[in-house]
């Protein structure tokens, strides 16, 4: 029991030695969901795809690498960048939801759903469209994504601060700290479950032993006894005991009957 317990402790110890520290983990904010586009500008990197992909795995690969636009497509397909696809390239043919979740858009044949990762509040916008005449400025607002237009200037899009605007994840950063202490929660407690168990089958062993053993030594105790017998009498003569009934009586403590005496008598008397 305590050769078992000093084990687990050993093992605990050594995977919190082991484990790495989150000092440095990532915080991951609400991704924002922009619109729907026909194309992504050519500095975007394809991440791949994934069987359960969603926002939150999408973000998870972006962000981690410095880009503040995600974009995903066909349903499990992730892309990432550093500004949304021109004005020029938005369309509606977004209709598939995500594979790993439902509840998220995931683009669709050469459609692209693009979001804001969090990363940053302002974003410009690829210029995908001819230089515009007016000197006006332009500001739309979609699913809480503020964007402006002005010719001659930078265009930029500004994330609404707004708790009620549209955040879709399906999860965050995974926390390494709880992973490894659950582990070493669940090596304790096996630990715990496998040495109460060994104490409980040893305890039952020694208490079977011990039983065992007793009966044993009264067995022994009693074929060893000897009956109490007269022949250890050093008087007792046994042939002579022997040729009388037992109605001639008790021997005399008296006499002496560890040999025979030649008797004597008259014929004629």
């Amino acid at each position: 029991m305590i050769f078992a317990a000093s084990n687990a402790l050993f093992a605990a110890s050594s995977l919190l030695l082991l484990a790495p520290s989150p000092v440095n983990a990532i915080t991951y904010n609400a991704s924002t969901h922009v619109d729907c586009y026909s194309s992504l500008p050519s500095n975007f990197i394809d991440n791949g795809t994934w069987t359960y992909q969603s926002s939150g795995y999408c973000q998870e690969q972006c962000v981690p690498l410095g880009y503040s636009v995600m974009a995903m497509t066909n349903g499990n397909d992730c892309w990432c960048g550093n500004e949304l696809p021109a004005n020029s390239t938005k369309t509606d043919t977004c209709t598939k939801s995500c594979d790993g979740w439902q509840g998220d858009a995931c683009g669709g044949k050469d459609a692209y759903d693009v979001y804001l990762t969090g990363l940053k509040s302002n974003v410009p916008i690829a210029d995908g469209s001819s230089s515009t005449t007016t000197s006006s400025a332009t500001t739309s607002t979609t699913a809480g994504v503020t964007v402006i237009t002005q010719a001659g200037q930078t265009i930029v899009v500004t994330a609404s601060s707004d708790p009620s605007a549209t955040a879709k994840s399906s999860g965050g950063g995974t926390s390494t700290a709880g992973i490894a202490a659950g582990v070493v929660v669940g090596v304790i407690a096996l630990a715990a479950i496998i040495g109460a168990a060994v104490f409980f089958l040893r305890r039952r062993q020694k208490q079977r032993v011990e039983e065992e053993y007793r009966r044993n030594a009264e067995i022994s105790a009693f074929t060893q006894k000897k009956p109490s017998s007269m022949s250890s009498d050093a008087r007792w003569d046994s042939d002579f005991m022997a040729q009388r009934r037992q109605s001639n009586g008790s021997i005399a403590d008296a006499g002496d009957f560890s040999r025979r005496i030649l008797q004597v008598t008259n014929p004629d008397r």
